[in-house]
């Protein structure tokens, strides 16, 4: 699945497992990606933003719970419960909380919740109560941060996955998701100034770009050296052949491997989003 906390490059570096060459860049990409959904998994949240629509129950109060969201593309309700999403609220009927959470921001984390604004103009004051009533499009995830890959890029069709940039394609890396314009593209290789990506994914739609920013998804610090940490521990066990104990048990020096390394755990612990009574908190 595409979505990798952390690139090939960055883990053939000589920072990190100091691999050389090719060979071992699809083993090395499969890795991360699974140790990504691994950490998503630990974590309770996904850290990558994703375009969806997503349905909710009405609870009766002013106040809806939702996962972790970006930025909200149109809320529809379903008003007299019909099963058609026909009452579109205004940004100004809602606030989103916590207020001060700026989930754009380097620094930023998502909002969780919906507080209808009694000071809005618009009629709604509490979210009717009944099941699947209401209908959120939206950006989900943990935070949506972007750094310039300082490439302009063009995609002549709406599937096409050559990305054509106006440089070196060095600028980006294998494992990389990059933006363009509402396009998120997974980058799977490079060759001069052709980077080969896969389109649409994340929930966005493949469309014709020409000549514009490329934009790299930035990941929590934390989040991208915990799997650092995890897939140069898989990674290393394959010269035990992969067991699971290594060492001497005469002497009681004994290392297990088992799940998640002690270490990635503490880098993700202030990430973590426990979960209460089923639902997310």
């Amino acid at each position: 699945m595409a979505n990798a906390y952390v690139s090939v490059d960055t883990l053939k570096g000589t920072g990190a497992l100091n691999i050389s060459g090719t060979a071992y860049d699809g083993r090395l990409l499969a890795i991360s990606e699974a140790v990504s959904r691994q950490v998503d998994k630990y974590a309770n949240r996904e850290f990558f933003p994703k375009t969806e629509v997503k349905v909710f129950d009405g609870n009766g109060k002013n106040e809806l719970f939702i996962p972790d969201l970006i930025a909200v593309g149109t809320l529809i309700e379903d008003n007299n419960l019909d099963g058609t999403y026909d009452t579109g609220w205004a940004a100004t009927d809602y606030d989103l909380e916590p207020a001060n959470a700026s989930p754009t921001a380097d620094w930023g984390r998502p909002y969780s919740r919906l507080v209808v604004n009694l000071k809005s103009n618009g009629s709604q004051d509490v979210f009717l109560k009944e099941r699947r009533n209401y209908q959120l499009t939206g950006t989900w995830g943990y935070r949506q941060v972007t750094k310039d890959s300082a490439r302009n890029g063009t995609l002549s069709t709406g599937t096409t996955g050559s990305l054509v940039l106006d440089g070196s394609a060095s600028a980006l890396e294998v494992g990389q998701t990059v933006q363009i314009e509402s396009e998120w593209c997974y980058v799977t290789a490079l060759a001069g100034s052709v980077a080969t990506v896969e389109r649409a994914k994340n929930g966005s739609t493949g469309t014709v770009h020409t000549d514009k920013d490329v934009l790299i998804v930035q990941y929590p610090g934390p989040v991208s050296e915990a799997v650092l940490i995890q897939v140069s521990h898989l990674w290393k066990r394959k010269d035990s052949g992969f067991a699971t104990e290594i060492g001497m048990p005469e002497t009681g020096q004994i290392t297990v491997f088992r799940g998640l390394d002690p270490d990635v755990k503490e880098l993700l612990n202030p990430y973590r989003k426990l979960v209460v009574a089923g639902f997310s908190a």
